[in-house]
């Protein structure tokens, strides 16, 4: 009887230590980069600007007035629906870099972490720009297929090294958007035009879209060379989740073969 009883209580242990590292383990979320350049008016340090709808992003364009060189939602290769948007802001670098548009987006308790990493150049800006950002869209399922917008508290990002991380707070429930309040996807989204402006005698702004585009027609917008698309994260496979499964049943098989083995012997 004692055998028995250690034995299930192991077996518990084992199932609880299992889900656990399950729970722990961090989960991919696919991302991909929207818009990149330079852009002073967008702060001096570090930060993280999270839009959950379409209105937020909408609002945050119109609220630049002439400094607005963010594209609509119907320029963009996303929509609300499955996706949200992050706007990501190195503020002041060291000047000669610009952030590659290859992301890696985690999932790991109420935190969502997006690492990027720098590639030498300016994405078409004048040698002296150094004001580097990213605009992200992140899916809002991860790769196992949970929504993991219901557990997050806190989407962050930074660029290698932790010097240049920021984080923004989400809602403690972030439900996908309505049809009234989401994106209607073009047919055929038009690609946003590459381009390096000034805003003014000293500061510069250059942008770089996922698709390749002619030069700009806009006085104000001089042509530069564009970026290619960065692939989307492939969804992965939780082997994590299958092994304590496969684990779990081979220790309920066992702890019953050796409790019909201890009430032989009893008889």
């Amino acid at each position: 009887m004692k055998r028995r009883v250690v034995l299930a209580f192991g077996v518990a242990a084992i199932a609880i230590g299992l889900l656990g590292v399950s729970a722990a383990a961090a989960a991919a979320v696919p991302a991909r980069y929207q818009l990149r350049g330079h852009l002073p008016d967008l702060g001096e340090r570090p930060t993280i600007r999270v839009f959950l709808t379409q209105a937020a992003y909408d609002s945050y364009r119109n609220s630049l007035g002439d400094a607005n060189i963010f594209p609509p939602v119907s320029s963009l290769f996303m929509t609300f629906d499955k996706d949200i948007l992050a706007l990501y802001t190195r503020g002041n670098d060291v000047g000669g870099r610009c952030i590659a548009t290859a992301v890696v987006a985690n999932w790991s308790g109420d935190i969502t972490t997006a690492t990027l990493d720098w590639q030498s150049g300016t994405c078409g800006a004048p040698s002296t720009a150094h004001y580097p950002f990213i605009l992200l869209s992140i899916s809002r399922t991860a790769s196992d297929g949970t929504a993991w917008l219901s557990s997050s508290r806190q989407v962050c990002a930074l660029v290698q090294t932790a010097d240049t991380n920021a984080c923004a707070a989400l809602t403690a429930a972030s439900p996908a958007p309505s049809a009234t309040a989401s994106a209607t996807p073009a047919a055929t989204p038009t690609p946003a035009a590459t381009a390096t402006r000034s805003l003014t005698p000293t500061q510069t702004v250059a942008i770089s879209s996922p698709t390749a585009s002619a030069a700009a027609t806009a006085s104000r917008s001089p042509a530069a060379a564009a970026s290619p698309s960065a692939p989307a994260n492939d969804p992965g496979t939780n082997y994590l989740l299958y092994a304590m499964l496969v684990a779990i049943a081979f220790l309920v098989l066992l702890s019953l073969f050796l409790s019909r083995g201890s009430s032989r012997r009893g008889r």
